[in-house]
């Protein structure tokens, strides 16, 4: 029970009532199956104002004012209709009223949605064509940076060079500079 009075389904349940209002209307204002044919427009109509009060926020800028208009206007045309329909079911305005709540929701429901029914041909996406793989041309053959020591290795990239630079078995160690320094060294005092 607690779940079913939160605040966020009020709209919808308001709407389920304004439903069966609007089947009882057209019981009176429709000469066969009335109540089925009420019933259809009341839950379009009011379905749509439940929504567009629980997600104006959502609509986009450009369409705020179509569905603050189609809002306010089905405010005030719903009760009016079900009113006509009981008071003065053969007016011309009664049908009149019928026929824009319908209307009027279609439009409510589209701004809500902001998405066209039909979509126009700079709409239409074509499928992504495949294009053929490029062969690699080789512009670059880039030498090992430890060809001086023996290393005859070439790479078609740099990266594909640095990669391989850093396992290559020509790279000097440690050991290897300390002994070229010692050398060194020992050259010197030589002299």
């Amino acid at each position: 029970m607690k779940k079913l009075l939160d605040p966020k389904f009020l709209p919808f349940l308001g709407a389920i009532v304004q439903a069966v209002l609007f089947s009882i209307a057209g019981d009176l204002f429709f000469p066969a199956f009335g109540w089925l044919a009420g019933l259809g427009v009341g839950a379009v109509v009011n379905y749509s104002i439940a929504l567009a009060s629980s997600r104006f926020s959502d609509i986009a800028d450009k369409r705020k004012p179509l569905a603050r208009l189609a809002l306010i206007t089905l405010f005030a045309l719903s009760p009016t209709t079900i009113t006509l329909s009981m008071f003065a079911p053969t007016s011309i305005f009664t049908a009149i009223a019928w026929s824009m709540c319908v209307d009027l929701s279609i439009i409510l429901a589209g701004a809500i949605a902001g998405k066209s029914l039909i979509h126009s041909p700079s709409e239409v996406k074509k499928p992504a064509e495949r294009k053929p793989a490029k062969k690699k041309i080789r512009s670059a053959e880039i030498d090992c940076r430890y060809a001086g020591a023996g290393c005859g290795r070439t790479f078609a990239t740099q990266n594909s060079a640095n990669a391989h630079a850093r396992t290559c078995k020509f790279k000097p160690t440690i050991d290897d500079t300390l002994l070229i320094k010692s050398k060194t060294r020992v050259d010197h005092h030589a002299e």
